[in-house]
């Protein structure tokens, strides 16, 4: 008997999904052997996904998405840079979330099938929150708060699975969300709040700025607000400072710290930046030894990446506006990668804004296409379901912090998580809603 088209796409999407999604911890807590397979195992996700997306690109705005990032960067690699054609392949699998996850969602959202794949994906939504309850519970008892907190990522991906923790359990949330009656309906959704604990154990400091945008975007904007702000304010900042102590005490850090603006200067920028970037260039030239598995030790602050990258790309054959090629983050594992990757390695490693990552790649052109990419699920469509602008305006704050913060954008699992729910708000005809706790 001949498996359907829908069912071959559902299958395959689904089982792509869980591997790209659970693949760090099984291999980092279960089964250690697996991490062998790192590389086939993401040859395998980006290549599913990729042929996947092209089957399903026919949207003229996917169309339009897909062919103008091809257009920018084989300028860019080709004609400025002269990459190799295996150099373009390997950094465009960075690029296959942003560019293919989006058709294949749209193509389960408008098929006859919508609404079984809606109340599947928001079920697998459910238990992916449940799982990094326990999964980063699990990882904070045996390694302390930290960047092993990853859920079930594994291994660094404590702010990617953070900033997905508050996304989806908003979404969750809002379906049953009742904004007149504020603090009933947090009562009676408890189970959604109290799966964003795990985002304190972490050590994720984009948590503070997510916790606080969760509880603000659920207040109901009215003629009655600033008489609800006379006790919701009070309330709000209580438990705000509770939470922040609690989190500062799960990460053994001193409270009076994040009132100290050199914090913020040496976490974004450095204090002493001529110093980092003379250690990272030793060390990279051989004439300092570190610890070779531990890239923090030499990171460059994210802000003065892009401030330090500026000047170097003026002096490129692509420039400040077409950058290097794509491919500039790829091949550091086999040791193939390109010659201004080698040259600026010291620069290019550790915590990388996705604002840095476009520009070193695809320059200020790469950039202005990322924005109008991102702008475009946002923005595009209405789809009348309650809570649909809180649900954007939190998901636009996400990627404002990713362009900042973390390039957590070239991973798929991330795409597909932060696309779907915004498809789903659009495209979704709010069908009788299944209970997710059964």
């Amino acid at each position: 008997m001949l498996i359907s088209r829908y069912k071959l796409y559902f299958y395959t999407f689904f089982v792509t999904f869980w591997i790209a999604c659970c693949w760090g911890f099984v291999a980092d807590e279960l089964l250690p052997p697996l991490h062998k397979l790192d590389t086939a195992r993401a040859l395998l996700v980006d290549g599913v996904m990729a042929v996947l997306g092209l089957a399903c690109l026919r949207s003229r705005t996917d169309l339009g998405v897909f062919l103008s990032f091809i257009f920018l960067s084989a300028i860019s690699s080709f004609l400025l840079n002269h990459e190799g054609i295996s150099f373009y392949f390997n950094g465009f699998r960075d690029f296959i979330g942003l560019l293919l996850v989006v058709p294949v969602l749209r193509y389960f959202f408008t098929s006859s099938h919508s609404e079984e794949f809606h109340r599947s994906f928001d079920k697998a939504l459910f238990v992916w929150l449940c799982l990094q309850a326990v999964c980063i519970t699990w990882q904070f008892i045996r390694y302390g708060a930290g960047d092993m907190g990853g859920g079930s990522l594994g291994e660094g991906g404590s702010g990617m699975t953070s900033m997905m923790i508050y996304v989806v359990s908003f979404y969750l949330l809002s379906k049953r969300w009742d904004a007149s009656r504020y603090w009933r309906s947090l009562a009676e959704n408890k189970i959604y709040v109290i799966l964003l604990y795990p985002t304190f154990l972490n050590e994720t400091k984009i948590s503070l700025i997510l916790v606080v945008a969760y509880f603000v975007l659920l207040i109901k904007f009215d003629r009655k607000l600033l008489l609800k702000l006379t006790y919701i304010v009070p309330s709000g900042l209580a438990v705000f400072v509770g939470l922040f102590l609690i989190y500062a005490s799960i990460t053994g850090q001193d409270p009076e710290d994040f009132l100290s603006s050199e914090l913020y200067e040496e976490y974004l920028y450095g204090l002493d930046l001529d110093e980092l970037v003379d250690i990272g260039q030793r060390v990279q030239d051989g004439l300092i030894e570190v610890d070779p598995t531990d890239v923090w030790q030499q990171d460059i602050p994210r802000f003065a990446k892009i401030g330090l990258m500026m000047p170097i790309l003026h002096g490129t054959t692509g420039g400040i506006i077409f950058g290097e090629g794509i491919g500039q983050f790829k091949g550091w594992v086999t040791g193939r990668t390109t010659s201004f990757a080698r040259e600026y390695q010291w620069l290019m490693i550790g915590s990388r804004p996705m604002l840095f990552v476009m520009l070193v790649q695809m320059g200020l052109a790469g950039v202005i296409w990322l924005l109008w990419r991102l702008s475009l699920p946002v923005f595009q469509g209405r789809g009348g379901r309650p809570m649909e602008w809180q649900i954007r305006a939190l998901i636009a704050l996400c990627f404002l912090i990713v362009m900042l913060y973390n390039d957590s954008l070239r991973e798929i699992v991330v795409c597909t998580v932060l696309f779907y729910v915004l498809l789903a708000v659009r495209y979704s005809a709010l069908p009788e809603e299944v209970d997710l706790k059964e």
